[in-house]
């Protein structure tokens, strides 16, 4: 440890000796990389009351309320979002985002524009896409599960957007070790976005590249602070310029600031701010010379990882910064343990597609609800009767 304290010392020394000769407050570093980080997912709607038995994926969809949601959630939030990521790369502005496959297909259905906006985006360099889990999956499955769907999404990417993922991300940013072994080993990944909890850092800050402790496998950490500053913040107390004012006193080579797109639109209306903070932001942020939006990509391509970082047990950017919230609950248990009896029958069966739709982190998480855990029963025992 003594090793690891002294080589974070010696790169924020640097930092601060760099950034004075610019002007910058004592507290500042050399060149700082943004890291924006969006999550677009939306979950397909279950039907209340499914079929008895299934023949594919699409029979256990309430493909109407999908389309509804879907479209409200694209006018309000991911076309306005992305097309101002457009406008803004102009000034500089670059994003990563992680979209699911799921999401892709809803778009490929109902929205082609959108495709076309992102691919526009990847095309200019504007918007790195980072691989995960196809169906959004979270990593309580078996690793080569994960694996699997995060291989799927990343040739979907490549076939439908032309982006080769050389990063990968689980939904709420869940990591551990072995997840990260598994990515590594089984997809070759470069790096890996994972939460940047406290429990796994302890003396260390989340503003450095750090390495998995056995692969050559670069990890980014979101920063919790600045990034829950957005998330609950925005449309009431925080502005640009004072999100670009704390990130710029960092003390290290990058900070990410990673939340939900639907944040913006969604979760905070378009009356309230939400795309106006994302229009001033690269001009806030321009008033420090020595910060400078980035993708996760050229960060890792720019530094060395300063220590070895282990996380034995998952860690995420939901509450508690685990997995608990999605295991916790009888009714979570009793889900998930059918999840896993289903497994291997229905990829025999044909319906390895069905079984994976059912396996996204919002149903999961939504089953603290008895009423969203007695949806997820029904499609889960019509998938069974259908072995």
């Amino acid at each position: 440890m003594e090793e690891g304290v002294r080589v974070l010392q010696t790169h924020r020394a640097r930092c601060r000796a760099n950034r004075i000769s610019w002007g910058a407050p004592a507290c500042s570093g050399e060149p700082l990389d943004f890291v924006f980080y969006l999550e677009l997912h939306q979950p397909l709607e279950l039907k209340r009351e499914p079929l008895s038995r299934v023949s594919s994926w699409p029979d256990l969809v309430d493909w109407e309320a999908s389309r509804r949601r879907f479209e409200e959630a694209a006018s309000r939030c991911y076309e306005p979002l992305l097309r101002l990521l457009g406008e803004l790369a102009a000034q500089g502005l670059r994003a990563a985002a992680r979209v699911s496959g799921i999401l892709l297909e809803q778009a490929e259905r109902w929205s082609r524009g959108m495709l076309e906006t992102i691919g526009g985006l990847v095309a200019k360099g504007a918007l790195e896409l980072v691989a995960g889990p196809y169906f959004n999956a979270p990593p309580v499955l078996p690793l080569e599960e994960l694996v699997e769907q995060t291989k799927l999404h990343a040739a979907k990417l490549r076939e439908l957007l032309g982006a080769e993922a050389r990063v990968c991300a689980n939904p709420y940013l869940a990591y551990s070790d072995d997840v990260g072994s598994a990515l590594s080993d089984g997809l070759g990944a470069r790096a890996v976005l994972a939460e940047g909890v406290r429990h796994l850092l302890g003396w260390r800050a989340p503003y450095f590249v750090y390495r998995h402790p056995s692969r050559s496998l670069a990890l980014l950490l979101r920063d919790p602070s600045l990034s829950n500053e957005v998330a609950f913040g925005l449309g009431r107390w925080l502005t640009a310029s004072a999100l670009a004012e704390r990130a710029s006193r960092v003390e290290g080579c990058v900070v990410v600031v990673g939340v939900p797109a639907e944040t913006f639109g969604l979760a905070v209306p378009a009356s309230s701010g939400a795309f106006e903070f994302v229009r001033w932001l690269p001009r806030e942020l321009a008033k420090y010379p020595w910060v400078r939006f980035a993708t996760p990509s050229e960060v890792v391509e720019r530094y060395e990882p300063v220590d070895v970082l282990s996380a034995p047990t998952a860690v995420s950017w939901l509450e508690a910064g685990d997995l608990r919230s999605l295991t916790e609950s009888p009714l979570q248990q009793a889900i998930l343990s059918l999840l896993l009896e289903l497994r291997e029958g229905a990829a025999e069966a044909g319906l390895a597609e069905a079984w994976r739709l059912l396996t996204q982190a919002d149903y999961l998480l939504a089953s603290r609800s008895v009423a969203a855990a007695l949806r997820l029963l029904k499609a889960l025992c019509s998938l069974r009767s259908s072995l």
